[in-house]
């Protein structure tokens, strides 16, 4: 949205494209392949399908049964040796897009950027969506999904290591690409996680825990309180 002045008076008016106008939808995609067969890139894949709040016809969470048709708009892959793998949707001229939405999602996803591969999606604008690159649209408009993206994958992997330990979820947070469990000082890899959080459903969007802007890591957009 933006305010404008009309005739003296501040107009606040939506903008196309705008933060508001979009949803993130989540699905756990690690049991298919798809993009080319991209599940085979690890055992934990969460797809994101990026949705206009207007278009009536669409749910608002992923309560799709039949995963194979679902299309994901951008993906997160953790395989076994922890090597994280984000697709972004969006392409750039040296206006740094294609970077400043991965790290927020690895913001998020407590990843260690050193350990984050950066894939780029092809130009299959049904899926993709357009991948213009006026308007600086991206960030804004995309902010919110990636961020529910990494923080469901970081949840995912919190609950997945605390079942393998057996204690409450409650006991343990993702740290720099690992879970730790608090009382015991446990640790375990994202890649050790990642098999046991791909049967796992994602978490309702009402559900995900956001990272305050005092808490990100990755100099992303998330620490100037976007």
């Amino acid at each position: 949205m933006e305010t404008l002045n009309v005739n003296g008076k501040a107009v606040t008016v939506d903008v196309p494209g705008d933060a508001h106008d979009v949803r993130a939808i989540l699905e756990n995609v690690s049991r298919r392949g798809f993009i080319g067969g991209a599940a085979g890139i690890g055992a934990l894949v969460v797809g994101m399908r990026v949705s206009s709040r207007s278009d009536a016809a669409t749910p608002a969470a992923a309560p799709s049964t039949d995963v194979s048709r679902f299309n994901p708009t951008a993906f997160v892959a953790i395989d076994t040796s922890g090597l994280v793998t984000i697709m972004t949707h969006r392409s750039e001229m040296g206006q740094g897009i294609r970077t400043g939405l991965p790290m927020v999602v690895a913001d998020e996803l407590e990843a260690d950027w050193s350990r984050v591969h950066v894939s780029q999606g092809g130009g299959d604008e049904p899926i993709y969506s357009g991948q213009n690159m006026d308007g600086s649209r991206s960030m804004r408009r995309f902010l919110q999904p990636m961020r529910q993206m990494g923080a469901a994958v970081r949840q995912m992997l919190e609950a997945a290591a605390a079942a393998s330990w057996g204690v409450e979820v409650t006991e343990v947070h993702a740290r720099n690409h690992q879970v730790i469990h608090a009382p015991t000082g446990r640790v375990l890899g994202y890649g050790q996680v990642a098999a046991v959080a791909r049967a796992l459903p994602v978490p309702k969007p009402e559900l995900l825990k956001l990272k305050k802007p005092s808490e990100c890591r990755q100099r992303s957009a998330i620490c100037r309180g976007r």
